[in-house]
């Protein structure tokens, strides 16, 4: 009953000024249905309560969420009022023919319902661009540059092997290159593949015949670049991406091949083959090398199954791949994603499927989308599993707020009637809070203040110039309604006090939650560094962009 209240907003809290002669009482306002806490399968809810008045209850002005309803003769009014899916505010209002406003104000969950047991599957998708894979094939010369080639040459020997009376047999002694680089540009199905190696020298010995008469040289050809050029190709396997490089052409400019000592009738034939040992030695390090190197880094880009503690308990999420695709754009890969966490299998949330595709996925560098039903399927699971509750002792860091509430207070139980929802809709990215239960206790425990408050606000999320990730909460609209204050309050707050209590606050929060962000570490990826995400909301998914370095 909202008349008590009212009244010591209206006269100051002064006992007995309601019972003075002339004074013009506010109405109280009670809603019946629906309950805190309640969820709604579709897109409207039945709003009930009763309003009662000094003068006839008929002459007060019922809104809600700005629609008139007249209530019956006995006060009782009944609406059905249009919500959205997610976390939607009704905010009644009753007004007399005075100045007198009664407010009541609460949340609904309301949408397409789904229960968070871990049944209902949720896209999660990866993209990597142009820009990136530029990036990927730096990192990856760099690694080639410090391979043993002369181990992986040597693993081929004999290069050549012909026993008759005119032949040979060629074993690959050492392969060194001074520097390497790697060109990966996306295309249609495939990665095209440009390897460079400079200043390379392939040293053989050759163990040869001529009319059966034996004798051994050293060869040593040089190149002063050798080009190794295929499609590595990308495809999924047992659930994960997998590369592999198929045939390449070798081009080797300046090239030069010595052999000293050997008759004319065989030199022909070892310089022949040392240039094709060199080239087949330079493919198979390529071949052998390059397609791990590019399963580790694109691993390290895609959704994985996760198993661990939330906020102490057991989370876990299992993806099965759904879709790849390379085009010129990029690598694009998605997976559909289900999260369970235990205990919260009770919860529900309001499932907004939106499909995943490739446009969605535009970054030149690295993108990851999650959709926010899997964001808001695990904030159910955890909110109906308990694990967001808490309390909150107003020690030295809070005495500021203890002040504010009252002398009394030394705690805050806070509970949510309903679980948080993450919206990511156009470009931005909301958060609401429906019905958190606010609890004042005093010293022994005992509540002196209850107080509901629903919250609405954006989230926006960008890198600093050093490279650290800065959380920027929007200006947040609050919804609060003081619920009891018992008698040992000094000063009993109003819903607006409230308001502006948590509105003053909010940047604080902020700013906390930045800080907190900062300590995060950055990924590498195959040698890549990413930087800070920026991240938005894209049509019913939480995107984030990563630039690469």
């Amino acid at each position: 009953m909202m008349r008590a209240i009212a009244i010591a907003s209206c006269f100051g809290g002064l006992i007995g000024c309601a019972s003075e002669p002339g004074v013009d009482l506010p109405p109280t306002l009670e809603i019946t249905s629906p309950q805190r806490g309640t969820t709604v399968q579709g897109d409207t809810v039945e709003v009930s309560g009763v309003v009662t008045d000094d003068n006839d209850p008929r002459k007060v002005k019922v809104v809600i969420n700005g629609s008139e309803v007249v209530p019956a003769k006995d006060g009782t009014f009944t609406a059905t009022i249009p919500v959205t899916a997610g976390i939607s505010i009704l905010e009644t209002h009753a007004t007399d023919g005075g100045a007198n406003d009664v407010r009541d104000v609460r949340a609904v969950l309301s949408g397409n319902l789904e229960a968070s047991n871990g049944m209902k599957a949720a896209p999660v998708g990866a993209k990597v661009g142009p820009a990136a894979f530029m990036k990927l094939g730096q990192a990856f010369g760099s690694t080639i540059k410090g391979m043993d080639f002369t181990a992986l040459a040597q693993t081929m020997n004999p290069v050549y092997d012909n026993s008759g009376c005119l032949g040979a047999k060629i074993d690959i002694t050492s392969l060194t290159i001074t520097n390497a680089g790697v060109a990966l540009v996306p295309k249609t199905n495939a990665l095209d593949t440009a390897v460079t190696l400079d200043n390379v020298v392939v040293k053989l010995r050759a163990n040869f015949k001529v009319a059966c008469i034996g004798g051994s040289t050293t060869i040593t050809v040089k190149s002063s670049k050798a080009h190794i050029d295929g499609d590595l190709g990308v495809a999924v396997s047992a659930g994960k991406l997998t590369t592999s490089l198929g045939a390449a052409a070798v081009t080797l400019d300046g090239f030069t091949v010595d052999v000293g000592g050997v008759p004319g009738a065989i030199e022909s034939l070892l310089k022949g083959e040392a240039r094709k040992a060199a080239e087949k030695a330079l493919t198979k390090a390529v071949q052998d090398r390059v397609p791990p190197m590019a399963n580790q880094a694109l691993a390290g880009l895609t959704a994985k199954p996760f198993n661990a503690n939330l906020l102490g308990h057991a989370t876990k999420i299992t993806v099965a791949p759904a879709q790849v695709n390379l085009s010129a754009d990029g690598l694009f890969f998605a997976v559909d994603s289900k999260v369970l966490v235990t205990g919260g299998e009770g919860g529900m949330y309001a499932a907004t499927p939106s499909p995943m595709s490739a446009s969605l996925m535009q970054s030149g560098g690295v993108g990851v989308a999650i959709a926010d039903d899997l964001v808001n399927q695990l904030f159910s699971g955890l909110w109906a599993a308990g694990a967001i509750d808490q309390t909150v002792e107003i020690d030295s860091k809070l005495a500021v707020l203890g002040a504010l509430l009252d002398d009394d207070a030394k705690s805050l139980g806070i509970s949510l009637a309903l679980p948080p929802t993450v919206t990511g809709e156009g470009a931005e990215l909301a958060l609401s809070i429906g019905d958190m239960m606010i609890s004042v206790k005093d010293a022994g425990g005992a509540e002196i203040q209850k107080i509901a408050l629903s919250v609405k606000t954006t989230l926006e999320a960008q890198p600093t110039q050093t490279g650290a990730l800065t959380l920027t909460l929007g200006q947040p609209e609050l919804y609060a309604q003081v619920l009891a204050s018992s008698d040992v309050v000094d000063r009993p707050m109003t819903d607006e006090q409230f308001e502006g209590i948590i509105g003053g606050a909010w940047g604080l929060v902020g700013g906390m939650a930045g800080t907190a962000l900062e300590t995060l570490s950055l990924p590498s990826v195959g040698g890549m560094e990413l930087g800070s995400p920026s991240i938005e909301g894209r049509s019913g998914y939480v995107f984030a962009d990563l630039s690469v370095n």
